[in-house]
């Protein structure tokens, strides 16, 4: 494995992951948050993507579901 430096931070790591908004390189504690809406997609969102609140909603509509319809 090779070892990796964080783009945010310039932490070295060995385990980084992409940021789905801004596409940088990120190490562990610069994640902010992350989830996996499917079983084969892991979608990620770095400290610095979270404060913009556009980047955020969309973040957080991916997943979701949708409105229950009562009868």
């Amino acid at each position: 494995m090779a070892i990796e430096v964080c783009v945010r931070c310039g932490a070295r790591t060995v385990k980084t992951d992409k940021c789905g908004y801004c596409g940088r390189l990120l190490c562990v504690s610069c994640i902010k948050s992350s989830k996996k809406p499917s079983k084969t997609e892991k979608l990620c969102i770095c400290k610095d993507c979270w404060s913009k609140m556009g980047k955020r909603a969309e973040y957080k509509r991916v997943g979701a579901r949708p409105e229950r319809e009562e009868y």
